[in-house]
């Protein structure tokens, strides 16, 4: 069946405005009342006309529209969502680990608070310990961490998380993230919870048994999730891999892949389970697969190298989200967006991992630019 997300306003709804109703209503008066402009009948029906226009126009176009889910909005697409059984996702908390180094026998304790220090106008990003941490003899304790806020604040880079805010602790000597924290994730909006109401609705006549756009929609239910990729067989017969990227674009954190895999597998309540018995459902973040791009770069006279740099960086994280999906990363895209880049005068000796062929990308693969976005090899303005 055809879609069709234009939404066309019922006939009745037509010729509508105010101007045409007061006009039809002075049509409608008996013929021995003054009808022309600025007379008594003429001044108390216009404040009428205008009510009934509104009312018309727009609260009955706008109830006419939350009836359907393909153009409702807010609480109720909600009410749409529950009624196909799913939720609009919560936003999610940014997770990670924070290496901390001091006196062996040293007690992190549970909830306890470290920060992103304050910069200028930016407040500190604060995270909390899931759990209680002991240092180690070797004088390290790894200890899992969540973000205070909900959202992409808690996404923050490596080597950032480095000072305490609960009451110190004596005995720590150091505070680090040695990896970025990743998941967080804006509360679902109205498109993306549309889509997977559109989804349920177009399945809605299909036998749910597992199949891949099941693992799909499963997976999709839990906050933090963006993109799944569904590998059947991957490893023999009876055999599922799911492949979870975050809401952020990039491989999904190990608390997601619980999340899924709790959600999905069900490994301690079988009765919670959804995949069907006999598959064995392996769920995992996508493979990383370090790229390198470098280039002999131009720049016009004037230009400011380094923000042309970390330009084309940022534009190359975004296109590396497209090329996981068409599986190849190509040599010639990546040059277009260097000679399309603000600043950018010419470029030559483009290489991808030291070669100029196109990369390959298996569906569980997920490309990571190494470097600021290249290892440029000169830089002359002209």
């Amino acid at each position: 069946m055809a879609k069709n997300n234009t939404f066309v306003p019922p006939a009745w709804l037509e010729g509508q405005d105010a101007e045409t109703i007061h006009a039809r209503m002075m049509h409608n008066l008996p013929d021995d009342i003054d009808d022309t402009e600025g007379g008594f009948p003429w001044d108390f029906t216009k404040p009428t006309a205008l009510e009934k226009a509104e009312l018309l126009e727009f609260h009955m176009m706008e109830t006419t529209k939350i009836m359907h889910y393909m153009f409702s909005y807010g609480i109720y697409l909600d009410y749409h969502a529950r009624a196909v059984g799913i939720a609009r996702k919560e936003a999610s908390h940014a997770s990670g680990t924070l290496q901390i180094t001091g006196s062996p026998g040293t007690v992190i304790p549970n909830g306890f608070l470290f920060a992103v220090p304050a910069s200028g106008d930016t407040a500190a990003i604060t995270f909390y310990t899931t759990e209680e941490a002991t240092i180690s003899l070797d004088g390290v304790a790894d200890v899992p961490i969540l973000a205070s806020e909900t959202g992409t604040i808690g996404n923050v880079a490596a080597d950032t998380i480095i000072i305490m805010v609960s009451p110190s602790i004596s005995g720590i000597e150091k505070i680090t993230n040695l990896e970025s924290t990743s998941g967080g994730a804006a509360e679902e909006d109205d498109e993306s919870l549309r889509s997977r109401i559109g989804e349920i609705c177009e399945a809605s006549d299909a036998s749910f048994v597992g199949c891949d756009n099941d693992y799909i929609r499963w997976a999709k239910e839990i906050n933090g999730v963006g993109d799944v990729i569904v590998i059947p067989e991957w490893n023999g017969p009876g055999t599922v891999k799911v492949v979870v990227m975050d809401a952020n674009g990039t491989p999904a954190n190990p608390k997601i892949i619980t999340d899924v895999e709790n959600h999905i597998v069900a490994p301690q309540n079988r009765r919670a389970r959804l995949a069907p018995i006999g598959a064995t459902v392996t769920i995992t973040a996508p493979t990383t697969v370090d790229v390198n791009v470098a280039c002999d770069l131009t720049i016009a006279t004037g230009e400011n190298y380094t923000a042309i740099v970390a330009n084309i960086g940022e534009s190359l994280k975004d296109y590396f989200e497209t090329a996981q999906k068409e599986g190849v990363i190509k040599r010639n895209r990546i040059g277009s967006i260097i000679i399309g880049t603000d600043g950018v005068a010419d470029y030559a000796n483009l290489t991808l991992n030291g070669g100029t062929d196109n990369i390959s990308l298996a569906l569980d693969e997920y490309p990571k630019l190494i470097g600021q976005f290249a290892t440029v090899t000169s830089s002359v303005e002209v």
